[in-house]
């Protein structure tokens, strides 16, 4: 079989073009201006006015069509070049505000639209190249991909791909078509479904891009493109050979397969792009797309969509937060006080980030095992390409470590992942006081103790905010910012600037105990340890959660936070509220068994960093995958109830432990514990993995749209 090519498309339909030409908007500010040099090559750039980012709409969808349209009729065009104004932004997709408030019909006529226009850009008669610096998203990649040509700077700011998918949609304008027959569908379906923005270079390994260069060269090499178009790419044989009826079938079912294992079904919009890309990868294009279309519009009202979407929504906002009446102040140099794993995450993420950290602990040894855990996590963001060795070594050299006390006098904020004990905080305030400066902003990394309290300690009760990560920090993209009584709404703004400024989504939760998350999470928790305790099984505790969606099961979870933790905090949230129930009994008895979770290898299951060949292999025969833990006899052993227990089908048990979390949300919305039902399914969803598709506990509840 011939390797598909990436070929030329057909010379572009006059007549088309022409009736095209008198559809354009008339009286709209305009997006899109282009110059024609005197060797007849134009450039196209795209800047919506008043808009820090290029959206694409019906209006400058319209109006990029007319502007093609005249391209296409000057005499002596020999090329073209699409690039951006804008400052890093190239094109970020569809405009998702005005695509949510549009009905299923302008939805289809919006689709239909944009194939139109974007096939005239692939068909028209001269070398065409985008020229990429910025985010190019969504329906921005989907243009590019309607160039013959691809160009990307090398800049931080440059990442590429096609997200849809995370939104419960598929790409609609081309994206599946064009991406399978340029990269093969063993490139280009995990690209979609995955929905990730991949870097310039990664971009160019993947071949979504023919060239990376430095953006001062980047318009330059994008016309020596268009006078010297490279050869024709063809398919690897590989990737081509999966274009073969039985070949291609065979590949949908197994990743069909193994999309569903991961997914439990809840995504519907990836299992359509995977059928839509599967089965018209050697379609003539205009079916291709048609299917597109078809699929696209069939998912718009889906309320794993609208939930998603809504999601999407709910974190730009939490980007955007701001505090009525505080001035933020800029912070560039932090303290982090306590070395264990929280303040290692933490300390890394700055530093990773961009700030000057000093990481100070009261003695050498826990130090040194967190500077090297921390080396470790750069060398793993080095390993995945996450960032190059230049940065992970200036990023780790940001990181100062001390154990004896030293001057905080230059540290513009102080956050302090100490022990959770009232008592040891005050004692730290108190001896970290002297050397700090007047104006500095005092946060604490406390999961349940109230900042009203351990305000009380600190050189100044305005100054004091809680600043809640999540665990592993750099994975969870939640922070809690928590008021004390006394916080002045400029420490609350600062808190939030920092959150924001080091990539974090910031939700403000009032100071009550247990905050936000870990008050809606410790019910469904703690009644996970009795439904054990009662002779469940924790894979059946959990498979039931997973199959609800949730990212991990509750016992597995409890592992991963580490139960002398969980036991802590549940000790610390059951006084404080007449429906919690003490933590169980099992609870404890496992702590003082030394069954503490994964940080010991032992929990409710029992965990291990690496298998050898011998238990691979036996995993393998016995249909399971050896990196997952396996349950810890002991902790079945110490559970009770078992004679006397009632068979619960899995359902029944999702159901129930999902109640808990709903009815909790719930809670926590009639006391106003954060702004609205938004922020409290948002602050779930991005803190503990709530099921995205499923909107947050309140809207799986029925108590927001």
């Amino acid at each position: 079989m011939k390797p598909l090519a990436v070929a030329d498309t057909p010379a572009p339909d006059k007549a088309a073009m022409a009736a095209a030409a008198d559809t354009a908007p008339a009286g709209i500010p305009s997006c899109f201006h282009h110059d024609t040099d005197g060797d007849g090559i134009a450039t196209l750039v795209f800047d919506c006015p008043g808009s820090r980012a290029n959206l694409l709409h019906r209006d400058n969808l319209l109006e990029l069509e007319q502007q093609l349209t005249d391209l296409a009729a000057e005499p002596g065009t020999r090329g073209l070049i699409l690039t951006s104004a804008k400052e890093s932004i190239f094109i970020a997709g569809a405009d998702l505000r005005k695509l949510r408030d549009a009905d299923a019909a302008e939805v289809d006529g919006l689709i239909q639209l944009g194939q139109r226009v974007f096939n005239l850009l692939a068909r028209l008669p001269f070398p065409t190249v985008a020229a990429i610096h910025g985010a190019c998203a969504g329906g921005g990649f989907e243009l590019a991909l309607a160039c013959r040509h691809r160009i990307a700077s090398d800049h931080r700011s440059t990442r590429i791909g096609l997200p849809e998918t995370q939104l419960g949609l598929i790409p609609g304008w081309g994206g599946c078509t064009r991406l399978t027959r340029l990269t093969g569908l063993g490139r280009a379906v995990p690209l979609v479904l995955q929905g990730r923005l991949l870097p310039a270079p990664a971009a160019l390994r993947k071949g979504l891009v023919d060239q990376v260069v430095a953006r001062e060269h980047l318009l330059s090499e994008a016309r020596r493109l268009v006078t010297t178009p490279p050869k024709t790419r063809h398919l690897p044989l590989g990737q081509s050979c999966l274009n073969l009826p039985g070949l291609r079938h065979l590949y949908h079912r197994l990743a069909l397969r193994r999309l569903r294992r991961r997914t439990r079904g809840h995504y519907p919009a990836q299992e359509r792009a995977l059928e839509v890309m599967t089965t018209t990868v050697t379609a003539p294009v205009e079916r291709a797309l048609e299917r597109e279309r078809l699929a696209f519009v069939g998912l718009i009202d889906q309320p794993a969509t609208r939930h998603l979407v809504g999601l999407f929504f709910q974190r730009e906002q939490a980007k955007r937060l701001t505090v009525a009446g505080g001035t933020p102040a800029p912070i560039e140099r932090v303290a982090v006080i306590g070395a264990g794993v929280m303040g290692a995450g933490i300390a890394y993420w700055l530093a990773a980030r961009g700030l000057q950290v000093l990481l100070q602990d009261v003695a050498d040894e826990p130090l040194a095992r967190a500077l090297h855990g921390i080396r470790k996590r750069f060398d793993d963001a080095v390993r995945r390409r996450h960032l190059n060795a230049t940065e992970a070594d200036r990023a780790f050299d940001r990181i100062v470590a001390a154990s004896q006390p030293v001057p905080l006098h230059r540290w513009q904020a102080i956050i302090e992942a100490a022990p959770e004990d009232l008592e040891v905080k005050h004692k730290l305030y108190r001896s970290l006081a002297a050397r700090a400066a007047p104006g500095t902003l005092w946060c604490s990394n406390t999961s349940a103790l109230p900042i009203s309290q351990l305000a009380e300690a600190a050189p100044d009760r305005s100054r004091f905010v809680g600043l809640h990560f999540f665990n592993p920090v750099h994975r969870m993209p939640l922070v809690e910012v928590i008021p004390g009584d006394a916080s002045s709404p400029d420490a609350v703004a600062s808190a939030v600037a920092l959150v924001q400024s080091v990539g974090k989504l910031p939700v403000i939760a009032r100071d009550r105990p247990g905050f936000l998350v870990n008050r809606v999470l410790m019910p469904y928790l703690m009644e996970a340890v009795r439904l054990f305790d009662q002779g469940h099984e924790a894979p059946v505790i959990d498979g039931a959660m997973l199959d609800f969606g949730m990212p991990m099961g509750p016992l597995r979870l409890l592992d991963e936070v580490g139960l002398d933790v969980a036991l802590h905090v549940g000790q610390t949230l059951a006084p404080a509220f007449e429906h919690f129930p003490p933590a169980p009994l099992l609870l404890n008895e496992m702590v003082d068994a030394g069954l503490l979770g994964r940080k010991n290898g032992r929990g409710f299951y029992l965990h291990q960093s690496g298998a050898g060949a011998l238990p691979r292999l036996a995993a393998m025969m016995q249909g399971r995958d050896a990196r997952e833990p396996r349950p810890n006899p002991a902790a079945v052993a110490m559970a009770g109830g078992r004679s006397d227990r009632v068979p619960v089908a899995a359902d029944a048990i999702a159901s129930y432990l999902a109640a808990l979390l709903d009815d909790e949300a719930a809670r926590c919305l009639r006391e106003h514990i954060a702004s609205g039902a938004d922020a409290i399914d948002f602050a779930m969803v991005a803190g503990t993995g709530y099921p995205p598709f499923r909107g947050g506990p309140l809207a799986h509840a029925g108590l927001r749209d």
